[in-house]
């Protein structure tokens, strides 16, 4: 009779053909040429802006704020400075001007929507994959979020992942995917204070969607410690680094031209009703999320409640202090809707979905969008 050890399947890892390691690198090249198909054009826009002299604001001050913790010499005082730390720490690392972070944003952009749209694949045709992306490529002011917006890119591109792996986690019972997920949603965090708020919705949003696989309280106890960990873990350990080295707890959080955290200019109430009145404008200027919470709707009803927290922490986010312009606003919500619609959609939904992308893509060019920053860039690069 044959031992238990011998009837065993073989691992993985000699299951797995000598042609699947061969193609692996190959694989990975494949996948870097089309991020840089994607971001040629982007980075062309982003040296033209340069050449032309526009200079985001965002960017000029996470330099000014690179500069800073050099100014703060080998003792680092200068990391009270230094937040959000991964687009700062790495503009010391970039040589001293704003192109080679938008060029860097392109990238990430270029990572951020080959993953939306390989997402996108899973469920729908080519061709409604493509009209379900216009609203992503084809406004000019995601043209220029795209090619400027260093920080919030990064952000959304660590988001991306975490949601890949609250997928994971949560609906097919992987656990990396959960820790993949925290950790991704600690970097985004590193990269973007309002990150805190997409990050919540996404965790709020794990156990709505997982609820036909794990039931009880306990389970949804787990899920939020495995996804918050590392966010907890992060921030605690920045804030000790802060503490430690510049005598200052917690730093200067003002992360971008604007920002007044806490302070509630113009009242904590009319403050309140600011920020609902703009999220509201926004969403209008987003139907495609609309749309998507729609079709949660319909798939699943109580799921449909993690579409309706993003707006609920948008509110809270601008109520707070936090800086999102209405294409900020856009985007966020433009990627949320198509990684919600690449869980639940089928191809009887496909032309719902592509003429509800049209639409949005119409408005867009009809019920333009305003900002400051967007609207100086246009008028100097476009």
């Amino acid at each position: 009779m044959a031992s238990v050890a011998s009837q065993r399947p073989p691992s993985r890892l000699f299951r797995t053909p000598a042609s699947a390691w061969i193609s692996q690198p190959a694989r990975y090249w494949q996948r870097a040429a089309v991020y840089l198909l994607l971001a040629a054009p982007l980075i062309g826009l982003a040296i033209w802006s340069f050449s032309q002299g526009y200079v985001y604001p965002q960017l000029a001050l996470l330099e000014h704020r690179a500069n800073l913790i050099k100014a703060g010499g080998a003792n680092l005082g200068g990391l009270r400075y230094g937040y959000p730390p991964i687009p700062t720490l790495l503009l010391l690392a970039l040589p001293d001007d704003v192109l080679s972070p938008s060029i860097v944003t392109c990238l990430c952009s270029a990572v951020l929507l080959s993953y939306i749209t390989r997402r996108l694949l899973r469920r729908t045709s080519v061709p409604t994959a493509i009209a379900l992306v216009l609203p992503l490529v084809a406004v000019p002011f995601m043209w220029f979020a795209a090619s400027e917006y260093f920080a919030p890119v990064l952000a959304l591109a660590f988001l991306a992942i975490a949601l890949d792996g609250f997928v994971r986690f949560t609906a097919h019972g992987e656990t990396d995917g959960g820790f993949t997920a925290g950790i991704a949603l600690a970097l985004s965090l590193l990269c973007d204070p309002g990150a805190l708020f997409y990050g919540l919705v996404m965790c709020a949003f794990a156990p709505l969607i997982s609820h036909a696989r794990y039931r009880g309280a306990g389970s949804v106890l787990a899920i939020v410690a495995v996804l918050f960990f590392p966010i907890a873990a992060v921030a605690a350990g920045w804030f000790f680094v802060v503490w430690k080295f510049s005598d200052a707890f917690p730093g200067s959080l003002s992360y971008e031209v604007g920002a007044h955290l806490l302070s509630f200019p113009s009242g904590v109430a009319a403050a309140l009703w600011t920020a609902v009145k703009s999220v509201g404008t926004d969403l209008l200027h987003a139907p495609l999320f609309i749309a998507a919470a729609a079709l949660v709707f319909y798939r699943r009803r109580a799921a449909v409640i993690g579409l309706v927290l993003p707006v609920v922490a948008l509110i809270a986010a601008l109520w707070l202090g936090f800086v999102y312009s209405s294409v900020d606003t856009y985007l966020l919500l433009t990627v949320l809707a198509l990684v919600t619609i690449s869980e639940f959609s089928s191809r009887r939904f496909e032309p719902a979905l592509a003429s509800v992308a049209a639409v949005q893509v119409a408005l867009a060019f009809l019920w333009p969008l305003s900002s400051v920053n967007y609207n100086l860039w246009f008028h100097m690069v476009l």
